[in-house]
């Protein structure tokens, strides 16, 4: 039985598991931040119960939500298994796995258990101040247990704090995860900043008179550098293999382009429409 949980990252993500979590369930929440204005305001607002600026000691929790760049999950674990109790839960929000999971697996001792984790939603903004309570609501969370987590943690970890968030759990293995989020994630998120650029570039006077569909396809390339970068790079081999398939598949379109094939220019519109009214607003 889950009693309480810790919150390592106060930022959009860990933020809005604490906000979550208070809102929906009766767990008492340990925040984590060096911040010292988002501990103070997640204190104020009456979201956390208990905050430290770094685990030194031993942490009196049943689950450790690690909620810092994906670059620093392993390192962070790595410092904080010393202090976690026997039985405890230890899950990320990382938006890569494969590395994530292969290193923990190695390290995590047999009175602990490892539980991969990624919420599909997010926003270009950041911070604790930008967080809340619903982020995770009618959203997919990707579920990867570690080699040694029996089901029944699992199914403990889903049932007494993902599903009362209001998200989907869905159980996926790190490849098939990486490859999925490679797809719709990081090679949409690239292309964004490609496409930002590019303009800036050919004619940096148009941005003023860009329109709705120019901002709702750049958005993203507002969200956070240091975030992006090691995500990229901790999925650079899928990365790399899905934008050699976006080349060719632009290499087909200036094809069409070249021999005026204008039923092919059409079937590529038609098609995109169509696949794009199946994925709900």
């Amino acid at each position: 039985m889950i009693e309480k949980v810790a919150v390592v990252g106060l930022g959009l993500i860990g933020g809005s598991l604490a906000k979550a979590i208070k809102k929906y369930t009766d767990l008492r929440i340990i925040g984590v931040d060096v911040r010292d204005d988002y501990i103070n305001e997640a204190q104020g607002i009456g979201i956390i119960d208990e905050s430290f600026k770094k685990i030194e000691a031993p942490l009196d929790a049943d689950v450790v939500f690690i909620c810092t760049p994906v670059g620093a999950v392993i390192s962070c674990i790595e410092e904080m298994l010393p202090y976690l109790k026997d039985g405890c839960i230890i899950t990320d929000v990382g938006s890569t796995k494969r590395t994530i999971m292969n290193a923990i697996n190695e390290i995590i001792p047999e009175n602990m258990f490892f539980i991969g984790g990624h919420p599909m939603t997010g926003s270009e903004k950041f911070g604790f101040f930008a967080s809340n309570s619903e982020l995770f609501n009618g959203n997919n969370y990707f579920i990867v247990p570690g080699k040694n987590t029996p089901v029944e943690i699992v199914d403990v970890f889903i049932n007494e704090i993902i599903k009362k968030l209001g998200a989907k759990p869905i159980l996926i293995d790190s490849d098939s995860h990486d490859k999925i989020v490679g797809i719709v994630s990081h090679v949409p998120h690239i292309l964004s900043a490609t496409l930002t650029n590019f303009v800036y570039k050919e004619d940096a006077d148009s941005i003023k008179f860009a329109a709705g569909g120019f901002k709702d396809t750049t958005r993203i390339s507002m969200s956070q550098t240091e975030m992006w970068k090691d995500i990229i790079l901790n999925n650079k081999e899928v990365i790399k293999n899905l934008l050699l398939d976006y080349e060719n598949l632009l290499n087909e379109f200036l094809f069409y382009l070249e021999h005026d094939d204008i039923e092919s220019l059409c079937k590529f519109f038609d098609s995109a429409r169509e696949i794009r009214k199946s994925i709900a607003s």
